[in-house]
């Protein structure tokens, strides 16, 4: 995308299979009323045992474990994406778009929490961070996945059907 308005993001996905934290360098660009996007850097992290452990075990832990937990991973997937960067010579995108871990997810009954404090993050990386995607989605009486739909209206336009097989 040769397009000097495009807006270069790194996002950040960690699921419940807890193979590894995969990191995305995109660029996103609009031109004549239509979006495109284009992959630069792609990669999945494995996990180390303590995450894997940690991830999984998190929904167990008291409040004040969690609090902690939260932040030390965001440390941790601030720390990746400064790796990430350095090890393929990349310069700075404009932000980070952060998913974190999903520890609780309850929308038929109000609440949801991923792990990963954005801020903590940021401060490890040194980039902005955009984080918390589900929380108000879920309070506006959502499923806690507003991405997919402007996601799939915006970027996949020309196919009539997209099916989410995460």
């Amino acid at each position: 995308l040769a397009n000097k308005n495009a807006h270069r993001v790194i996002g950040l996905m960690s699921g419940t299979s807890l193979d590894g934290l995969d990191i995305c360098l995109a660029k996103f660009a609009e031109k004549d009323g239509a979006w495109h996007y284009e992959i630069e850097y792609a990669e999945t992290v494995s996990y180390p045992k303590e995450w894997i452990d940690g991830l999984r075990n998190a929904e167990k832990t008291t409040g004040a474990e969690l609090q902690h937990f939260h932040s030390v991973y965001g440390k941790y997937l601030g720390e990746c994406v400064s790796i990430f960067l350095e090890k393929h010579g990349l310069k700075k995108p404009e932000f980070v778009a952060s998913h974190g871990h999903t520890i609780f997810h309850q929308p038929q009954i109000g609440y949801t929490f991923q792990a990963g404090a954005g801020n903590t993050l940021r401060d490890a990386c040194g980039i902005p961070v955009v984080c918390d995607f589900r929380t108000l989605d879920v309070a506006l009486g959502g499923q806690g996945a507003p991405l997919v739909p402007i996601g799939d209206a915006l970027l996949f336009r020309d196919y009539e059907y997209c099916l989410n097989l995460g």
